[in-house]
């Protein structure tokens, strides 16, 4: 039990990390954002088709029981909603929003599935929130409303996902990872203009869509059948952690000193938690 609940947590953290410059990428491609949804969703089907060949030969890529169909809903919504709301408003405010999301993942498991979470879980949940209020305290003055609810349903859709999938452990829902990535591109089609991008927004764009977000999502999805759908919320708190330090690295804007105490406070609690509930 030790063994498994620590790949689920290594594996979740791996993945919440490389999703950690899905917000910077998404910065730096100068397209609107259907057009970028229609790559995002088409290449990721592709890659994640190419990967569940490889690894699960003789398996089919598509599945059409309810619990497959509602995490390529659920996931779809979310890389819809995530993608424009990035647009609408500062990648601060998307980010915290969304961090409020293993609030959802508990509420949500313990309605649906009847998974209780642990009270060191709770814990660390309300230490991390308090955590990244800090880091995000001065990015609150002027928010885009329009963006900060796409943000706030984004975080439920995926909590929605977590906690499906955590009810299906025994089953691989890796390939509902294509459906949704189908569903995203033919619906961003009829409002996107796919070959407009231009420039270095075609290498950023594949370093996104064929790397960044395929291998996330990957690792991301294994995580809830070895740990729960509360805790594996909870670790997306890393992105919004680790998100202000890409910043600073790749675009040269400098993290408050509050960035840098809230970001240290949630990696500790993590890391704190992770450790006792390995131990039990």
């Amino acid at each position: 039990m030790n063994t498994e609940y620590l790949k689920g947590l290594l594996l979740t953290s791996l993945g919440v990390l490389v999703l950690s410059f899905d917000a910077l990428l998404i910065r730096l491609i100068q397209a609107e954002p259907f057009s970028l949804l229609f790559w995002r969703g088409l290449l990721l089907a592709l890659m994640v088709a190419l990967w569940c060949r490889y690894r699960y030969p003789g398996k089919p890529l598509f599945y059409r029981d309810w619990a497959s169909i509602r995490s390529a809903l659920f996931y779809s919504i979310c890389s819809i909603l995530f993608v424009t709301a990035v647009h609408h408003t500062s990648v601060a405010n998307v980010l915290v929003i969304i961090s409020a999301q293993p609030l959802f993942a508990a509420i949500i498991a313990r309605l649906f599935i009847g998974e209780r979470s642990a009270p060191i879980t709770w814990i660390a949940i309300v230490i991390s929130m308090l955590g990244i209020g800090w880091v995000m305290k001065d990015s609150w003055s002027s928010p885009n409303l329009e963006g900060d609810l796409m943000a706030l349903f984004c975080g439920i859709a995926l909590a929605a996902k977590f906690v499906n999938d955590r009810a299906v452990k025994h089953r691989n829902m890796t390939p509902a990872l294509i459906t949704s990535g189908l569903l995203v591109s033919l619906t961003s089609l009829f409002f996107a203009s796919p070959l407009a991008l231009t420039g270095a927004d075609w290498g950023w764009m594949l370093l996104l869509c064929v790397i960044v977000v395929p291998t996330a999502f990957v690792l991301i999805t294994l995580g809830p059948t070895r740990i729960s759908a509360a805790e594996v919320g909870m670790l997306m708190l890393l992105e919004t952690a680790s998100g202000p330090l890409l910043v600073w690295l790749f675009i040269g804007e400098e993290p408050s000193l509050a960035a840098l105490q809230g970001g240290a406070l949630v990696i500790i609690t993590l890391l704190i938690h992770g450790y006792i509930r390995w131990k039990k």
